[in-house]
């Protein structure tokens, strides 16, 4: 008698994988690496050596070396956790050593390159051509000479067409280094060495040997490639060939990084996977002898993998590859997770520098999260659909845990979640494999009978065409992905503490029910995640920290406005995810500057928008970008622009939002700042002025207009600066609170001393976003409050104090209680002593103040402000 459906356990229950030595070698010698760069950066451009840093490390090591070896004297065997201790103690050293030497190598290259002047210079161009702000650049390496090895990204004269990835080309330009700042780093983790702008080039032809072969061949196949035109056309060329120049910043890649799936319209391991696949099938019915079936693939692994731009996600799959056939020829049985280990630990240890590549990072996470828990995730996964459709279970499965093990450095790289993703790689993955496949034939075809290479390459292009209509979709569904801040360190290690607990106990599937259910909480979590958290019960303006830039969200319930979004996307998205808005009825970009409007790209699928309002002068041109995006925002097609002048206004819950600049009709020869749009936001009393970059010009404006009124808070103009605020403007609006958006140590001064003294002088409570973190200015019922994320919370339940709200200053009306000032803000003194003189006057007995904030009770400040007003 067979059991009930309920009590089914899998038949063929997945066994756990094991953790070859190599793998803690390996996962040791990341670690090593990336404090190793640490140090190497802190020696160029702190000046300093960390020797106690060292000496800590070397130290640990020698004393655990100690007792394993004392342990190993005494008991006659090595302790098991003992060896592992030193193997990952001996990694970490090794690790650190080499990430060093790179960083004194990369110095010393750095330093020869300062005396170089100006020089002619012979190199490969090592990666496609990019098209930046000031024109096209390529990524040289310097061969031959005193500077050999050297890598440069040259900017290429105007008029001058840029050379095919593979070229050897000689050009004249001055070096110019690399600042000791986060760019400065960045550039040095990508093995950049300085940058140049080239005054003559000369394109000298491909590099000699096989790898000028195979670039030659790419850029042919390159061209006939190109027969398929629009999306599917640079789709093909970019999966296919790993050719990115028309992908990048495209609708469709913007679709497939919404959708998670990033590694496909990026040549990665997985197309290697399916490349190497095919060809091994192919060779088989051949009848080959195995070796040379083996020597083949390996073979075209590697060409592909050169030939494709040598990305390190690849390149990691292409040693796997390798060990695996190496293994296969002496008969060693296949161990995935010691391929993964061998590889990883083989790219860093050539280039340690390497764990700071975020495709690498990701690759290799994802395949580690495969090979551990993808057979356990598909029996869940099987068990939930009781049996059947065992490939869509088991792609369901690998999807899940390749997004459960990435989604740290997701986050923290990209700043939103795909929901969409398990779907889409059901729907969009398997043709996308495939056209890769028939594309690459077709490419090869075409050099020797082009009819069918063409007729072949057209087949691909339509299997793509119905991928990239797919993909957008999925992309413009609401939900699709949401915006996600960075996961503090907490998380991440109970994340990675969960992981280690399941591989431990390796939970099977005690019967359908509960696979069923387990998969229904997945979904469930998935569902409320796209909807978000409730909108606030009143009406609140966050200026949000993105840095130095601009971006304010307006709020009341269900209704939100953005003003401004931002220099960054990611930056913008982590600072929505911490409001959890996944609704804007409307975007309003103030004006065509950079910190302004660079985000903007990235509201598309993390959430729904209404429309967007740009400044009246934008009828006459500017905008590019961000007109480029609007038919990628959610609901795709729908979203409409309006030009925003004086004299409109329109209601956002129950706030009223008017337009004061710019004029219907601004003069012409009016600067850029001076069209910022400005916005007066009113309810119940409070007016807040939101002003962009608006400076003396449209304040003038506004001012010869009457539009200058009292207000309750203001945001300052540019950021602060000493030529945004001006006095008449600030005469005429009196705020209680200033607000001023601006970067932790912006390279521009903001903001400016005499502004602060100006408000100071004016009696006016200033915030900045660079100390006090997103700032929040909040309607009560009888009033307001102003308080930052960084700082703690009031403690003090002035809220509910209805009956003093024209009480004093001794209060709460205009200063926390005991408060001293300091250069615009305020320290606490003594604590509240007026509350029981308030709590006579008949306060509720069940208020109670909000609890401190750790931070704030560290550093004994209050970060909530209450103002009243009078109704």
């Amino acid at each position: 008698m067979s059991a009930p459906a309920h009590t089914l356990v899998p038949v063929h229950a997945p066994t756990r994988a094991s953790l070859p030595p190599v793998v803690w070698l390996a996962i040791a010698v990341w670690m090593g690496a990336v404090l190793g760069e640490g140090w190497a950066w802190q020696v160029w451009a702190e000046g300093t050596a960390p020797w106690l840093v060292v000496g800590c490390w070397s130290a640990l090591w020698l004393v655990t070396a100690f007792v394993v070896t004392r342990r190993r004297l005494r008991t006659g065997h090595w302790d098991a956790v003992g060896a592992i201790a030193v193997v990952f103690l001996v990694g970490v050293l090794v690790g650190c050593g080499l990430s060093v030497m790179r960083g004194v190598s990369w110095r010393a290259q750095t330093r020869l390159l300062a005396d170089a002047g100006a020089r002619e210079w012979t190199g490969v161009v090592t990666a496609d051509p990019r098209d930046g702000r000031f024109g096209p650049s390529v990524r040289l390496r310097i061969v031959g000479g005193p500077y050999d090895g050297v890598a440069l990204t040259m900017r290429l004269p105007a008029g001058v067409t840029p050379p095919e990835y593979g070229r050897v080309v000689r050009c004249s330009a001055i070096a110019k280094l690399r600042e000791a700042d986060e760019w400065g780093r960045l550039a040095a983790r990508n093995g950049e060495n300085a940058t140049a702008s080239a005054w003559t080039f000369e394109d000298i032809g491909w590099e000699k040997g096989v790898s000028g072969a195979l670039f030659a061949w790419r850029a042919e196949a390159v061209t006939r490639l190109a027969v398929v035109s629009g999306d599917p056309g640079a789709l093909l060329r970019g999966v296919v060939l790993g050719d990115r120049r028309a992908l990048t910043g495209s609708a469709v890649d913007e679709d497939f990084r919404v959708l998670g799936l990033s590694h496909v319209v990026a040549v990665s391991g997985s197309h290697l996977a399916v490349v190497c696949g095919v060809v091994l099938a192919l060779a088989r019915r051949t009848r080959l002898p195995r070796l040379s079936v083996l020597a083949l693939v390996v073979s075209v692994a590697i060409g592909y993998t050169v030939m494709t731009g040598l990305a390190l996600s690849a390149v990691r799959s292409c040693v796997m590859v390798a060990a695996g056939a190496v293994g296969e020829c002496v008969g060693v049985r296949r161990d995935g997770t010691g391929a993964l280990g061998l590889s990883v630990l083989g790219i860093v240890v050539v280039s340690p520098w390497a764990v700071f590549d975020i495709g690498f990072a990701l690759s290799v996470l994802a395949v580690a999260g495969l090979l551990l828990y993808g057979d356990l995730a598909a029996t869940w996964v099987s068990c939930a659909f009781g049996g059947r459709f065992e490939k869509t279970t088991t792609l369901l499965g690998a999807t899940l845990v390749a997004q459960a093990t990435t989604m740290p450095l997701v986050v923290g790289t990209f700043g939103m979640l795909s929901l969409a993703a398990p779907i889409a790689n059901l729907i969009v993955v398997p043709p996308a494999e495939i056209a890769i496949c028939v594309g690459l034939a077709g490419a090869a075809l075409s050099g020797v009978a082009a009819p069918l290479g063409r007729l072949v390459i057209d087949a691909a292009g339509a299997v793509l065409g119905y991928v990239t209509w797919a993909a957008s979709i999925l992309a413009s569904m609401p939900g699709a992905a949401v915006s996600v801040g960075a996961l503090g360190p907490y998380v991440v290690i109970g994340g990675v503490l969960a992981l280690v607990i399941v591989w431990a106990r390796w939970p099977l599937p005690s019967g359908v029910v509960v696979a069923r259910l387990a998969l229904s909480c997945v979904l469930l979590l998935s569902v409320a995640a796209g909807i978000g958290p409730r909108g606030p019960a009143q009406c609140e303006v966050v200026v949000l920290d993105v840095g130095q830039a601009d971006a304010i969200l307006v709020r009341d319930g269900p209704r939100a406005m953005l003003v401004d979004a931002g220099a960054n996307a990611t930056v913008l998205r982590q600072a929505l995810a911490r409001t959890g808005v996944r609704s804007i009825d409307a975007v309003i970009l103030t004006h065509d500057h950079e910190d302004h409007i660079g985000g903007f790209a990235g509201l598309a699928g993390v959430a729904r928008v209404g429309w967007v309002g740009l400044p009246a002068t934008a009828a006459s041109g500017g905008f590019s970008a961000v007109r480029a995006s609007l038919g990628r925002l959610t609901p795709r097609g729908s979203v409409e622009e309006r030009l925003l002048h004086a004299g409109m206004s329109w209601r956002l819950g129950r706030a009223t939002v008017r337009v004061l600049w710019p004029t219907e009709d601004p003069p012409p020869d009016i600067k850029a700042n001076d069209t910022s749009v400005v916005l007066e936001v009113a309810t119940r009393g409070v007016r807040y002025v939101l002003t962009g970059d608006a400076e003396e010009a449209s304040q003038q404006g506004m001012a010869g207009e009457a539009l200058l009124r009292t207000t309750t808070a203001l945001k300052v103009p540019h950021h602060g600066s000493v030529n945004g605020l001006t006095q008449e403007a600030l005469d005429a609006w009196t705020p209680q609170e200033a607000i001023v958006s601006v970067g932790t140590g912006n390279d521009f001064g903001h903001p400016s001393p005499s502004t602060i003294a100006m408000l100071e002088r004016a009696g006016t409570r200033v915030w900045r976003t660079d100390r006090d973190g997103d700032i929040t200015l909040e309607m009560l019922e009888r009033g307001y409050r102003v308080r930052g994320s960084r700082r703690g919370v009031a403690h003090r339940p002035c809220a509910t104090i209805r009956s003093v709200s024209r009480a004093p200053a001794s209060g709460c009306t205009h200063r926390p209680i005991a408060a001293k000032e300091s250069r615009g803000r305020y320290k606490p003194g003594r604590s509240a002593s007026c509350l029981p003189d308030l709590r006579k006057r008949g306060s509720a007995d069940r208020a109670r103040p909000p609890p401190l904030e750790r931070h704030a009770r560290r550093r004994g400040r209050s970060g909530l402000r209450f103002r009243y007003v009078r109704g």
